[in-house]
């Protein structure tokens, strides 16, 4: 029985073990791999219409105004009155006048000008009679003259044949002496007498730029405004000393305004390039105020002398229409500058972040993504004009991300 028992349990326990195996392996549980899903992508897309397109140069730049001066007194003395207008930001029209100065001492010098001026008129009266008197001396002595040459002929005729004395004749001959040196006196006094009416007459030219002179400052007493215009940074008062040359006031020009901005070395090139060029080339100015916008017409008028070489670009200035509007305009505003560049045919502007390698874009096509080769034809660093395997309806994708490429599905939203 020990024998028996030895060899069957042995048997029974494997026995069950592989019925036990069998029973686990034919009732586990067997899982089914659910197919895989394709992502599909959501996307924004632009709907392309190509045509000619002009790229767009937007920069900003500040007005400035066309005439800046510094008004300064032109002469020293007190200010004994000043414009009702003379006020930080009044508006002053052309000719009004600021402030104007004691006169008094102006006018004395006039008077003294005019009178030394009238001192000097009446000396060349004076030389001038002389002159005419020494002339008319001169004609005398040598009509005198005249007849002692007669007289001396007539003598030595008279003295061949015996009748006067040698005495006669010398006395004749002595006479002529006498008169011919009278004539040489007499013209010598009247070239001195000319020469003096010369120079009295360079003496009263410079009076009488003096006279001039001392009218122009007694005119100068009063400031007035060159052109119309604002006036700030006020520097003189009522009852206030100025000396020549001290700044009463800024006078800034009311009536035209210019904008001055910027364009890089890339802008000014595309620009130049373009058909017209950059001067006379119009902008568009736009200025906020609030949530308002004003839009204003201008035309480039002048570059600026020199490069800047920390910037490689340069300042570009344009002249702002006339219109009503600007007149409520300040110098010093920030503005947006819109310029309009060379025109392409077959273009698309398009985001910059929508082209992947300078010059690769993907279309959607039947859901999936399709690659199209393309070229930059201008980028302002924001929008790209583009041109290439582009047609009119391709919905271009401009959403990015990192995994984009061809046959991706997307969706568009």
């Amino acid at each position: 029985m020990t024998l028996v028992f030895k060899i069957i349990l042995p048997v029974i326990i494997l026995i069950a073990g592989i019925g036990s195996y069998s029973y686990f392996v034919s009732t586990k549980a067997v899982e089914t791999p659910e197919p895989v899903k394709e992502r599909v992508w959501n996307v924004a897309a632009q709907t392309l219409e190509p045509g000619t397109l002009a790229p767009t140069v937007q920069i900003f730049g500040t007005l400035i105004p066309a005439r800046d001066v510094d008004l300064r007194s032109l002469v020293a003395g007190e200010v004994i009155r000043v414009s009702p207008n003379f006020k930080e930001g009044a508006l002053l029209e052309t000719g009004e006048m600021l402030i104007e100065i004691d006169p008094f001492d102006a006018q004395a010098i006039l008077a003294e000008k005019k009178a030394t001026t009238l001192e000097a008129q009446s000396r060349l009266v004076e030389l001038r009679a002389t002159e005419k008197s020494d002339r008319v001396a001169l004609i005398r002595d040598e009509e005198i003259l005249a007849v002692d040459v007669r007289n001396l002929k007539r003598s030595e005729k008279l003295s061949k044949k015996g009748n006067i004395s040698e005495r006669a004749l010398d006395d004749a001959r002595s006479a002529l002496s006498r008169q011919h040196q009278q004539v040489e006196q007499r013209t010598a006094q009247l070239e001195i007498q000319r020469a003096r009416i010369g120079q009295q007459k360079a003496v009263l030219e410079r009076l009488k730029v003096g006279v001039k002179r001392a009218e122009r400052d007694l005119k100068n007493t009063r400031l007035t405004a060159p052109f119309s215009g604002y006036i700030s940074e006020l520097g003189a008062d009522l009852g206030k000393r100025v000396d020549a040359k001290d700044k009463v006031a800024r006078l800034i020009d009311a009536s035209q305004l210019e904008v001055k901005f910027h364009l890089s070395d890339r802008q000014y090139g595309v620009l130049l390039a373009s058909e017209g060029g950059v001067i006379n080339r119009p902008v568009s100015v736009r200025w906020m105020t609030g949530d308002k916008e004003h839009v204003f017409k201008g035309t480039i008028a002048r570059i600026g002398s020199e490069i800047k070489a920390e910037t490689g670009g340069i300042d570009i200035y344009a002249i702002l229409d006339a219109e009503s509007l600007i007149a409520e305009v300040r110098s010093g505003a920030f503005v947006e500058v819109m310029l309009t560049g060379q025109s392409y045919s077959n273009a698309v502007r398009v985001p910059e972040y929508s082209v992947y390698e300078r010059n690769k874009v993907y279309v959607v096509e039947n859901g999936r993504l399709v690659a199209r080769t393309i070229q930059v034809l201008f980028d302002n660093g924001s929008n790209l004009l583009i041109t290439g395997d582009l047609k009119a309806g391709d919905q271009l994708v401009t959403t990015r991300f990192a995994e984009i490429g061809p046959s991706l599905r997307v969706e568009i939203r």
